[in-house]
């Protein structure tokens, strides 16, 4: 019987991932990822000077950019220590990379066990659960679990297993779905007194708005913690 996956049970596997809206790459136009500065300093190559706190992950295929900043730098493959999982071309193609196991090697074990679940299926091919270093060894900056070794499973001869729905309170909403909010709740008066930028101040319109706080992440996730900490949250269900 296939057991449900699940993530590794690490303090970092519970962290909502970051993203929503973002900013298009350079290359392929495709909207990014954003990715914490420190991911990407502990994956760039030797010498090349990372100086953002947050960049953004080109998820496209066959695109050459993996990170990449709205005001200019692109970092490609080559630049980078470990092979990204979902470009084309990358070998190996790792399911877990704290502890280098590989697509092929979750796809065996899976085969022989009929288990899905990630500590079990590690534990098969390396014989321990590693310690969950995803911050800074999966490009993403997240816990594997729940993407490159779910792109393993799903390549597997494993049953899906029903989706799990997201803790992250941002999960399906976009910027200007959350600023159009804040507005409404408090005018532009409001948002400048909490969030004292001038695109809320001087001539205030949600385009220019919205342009200021994607390109600033700071102004952002003031933003979404301040909506967050308003809207109610849903009553549990007994």
């Amino acid at each position: 019987m296939n057991e449900r996956s699940g993530g590794c049970g690490e303090p970092c596997c519970g962290k909502p991932a970051q993203g929503g809206d973002s900013i298009a790459c350079p290359l392929c136009g495709q909207p990014g990822e954003i990715v914490h500065g420190t991911t990407v300093r502990r994956l760039l190559k030797p010498g090349i000077a990372v100086t953002r706190d947050r960049y953004l992950i080109c998820r496209t295929p066959a695109c050459a950019a993996v990170y990449f900043h709205p005001k200019g730098g692109v970092f490609k493959q080559e630049d980078v220590l470990v092979p990204v999982y979902f470009k084309a071309g990358a070998e190996p193609v790792y399911a877990c990379y704290c502890a280098q196991v590989t697509k092929a090697q979750v796809v065996a074990a899976v085969a022989k066990t009929g288990a899905t679940r990630w500590a079990t299926v590690i534990r098969e091919i390396t014989g321990a659960v590693p310690k969950c270093r995803c911050e800074e060894t999966n490009p993403l900056g997240k816990c594997c679990s729940g993407n490159a070794y779910a792109v393993a499973i799903a390549g597997s001869s494993a049953k899906p297993v029903p989706a799990v729905k997201s803790r992250d309170p941002l999960h399906g909403l976009t910027l200007e779905t959350i600023l159009n909010h804040m507005l409404k709740l408090h005018g532009w008066e409001g948002l400048f007194n909490r969030i004292p930028i001038r695109c809320f101040q001087y001539d205030p319109s949600i385009k220019s708005s919205l342009v200021f706080l994607r390109s600033n992440p700071w102004a952002r996730e003031k933003l979404e913690n301040w909506y967050v900490c308003e809207v109610p949250k849903p009553k549990k269900t007994l």
